[in-house]
């Protein structure tokens, strides 16, 4: 297997992921407000509070912070950097390149294809109504490829 990116641009992509991270938390905000005022989906009040109603107009003066475009720009911005960025850290040369280190990556990337579809199959097993689109399948496979590639280089084998 072999690499396509130069030894620097692994900190990019490292740099593009944290980012992602970022605009994924500032694109679900509604959704951590909701939760934690214990509104439901739709904004309205959860009926089922053991608090009383003394609480009651903070839940119900809840206003979103985003519409949904906004919400769904900031998603998929934040799925394309993630993308893109684990590609970067994972396909960028290490600092000393050889033949054990196209191993490794493809050790662990059948082995991350591997888990990706047992997760996701246990996943349609145990909540069918709940959908995986394609690009999380594919956030999902290279999320697990880069804990089977950590943890080989750097716990199993001990490479530094």
């Amino acid at each position: 297997m072999k690499t396509y990116f130069p030894y620097q641009l692994k900190y990019v992509g490292i740099l593009f992921v944290l980012v992602a991270v970022v605009l994924s938390c500032i694109g679900n905000v509604d959704d951590f407000m909701r939760g934690y005022l214990g509104a439901r989906e739709d904004t309205e009040l959860n009926t089922v509070l053991n608090e009383g109603a003394e609480n009651l107009d903070e839940h119900l003066n809840y206003t979103p912070y985003f519409s949904q475009e906004e919400k769904d720009l900031y998603l998929h911005w934040s799925l394309f950097l993630s993308i893109c960025g684990f590609v970067l850290y994972l396909f960028s040369k290490e600092k000393r390149e050889d033949e054990f280190y196209q191993q490794i990556r493809a050790k662990c990337l059948t082995q991350a294809l591997l888990f990706t579809w047992l997760f996701t199959g246990f996943i349609y097993w145990v909540k069918p109504e709940y959908e995986l689109e394609g690009f999380y399948i594919l956030q999902l496979h290279l999320i697990f490829y880069t804990i089977l590639y950590y943890r080989s280089k750097y716990i199993k084998y001990a490479v530094v």
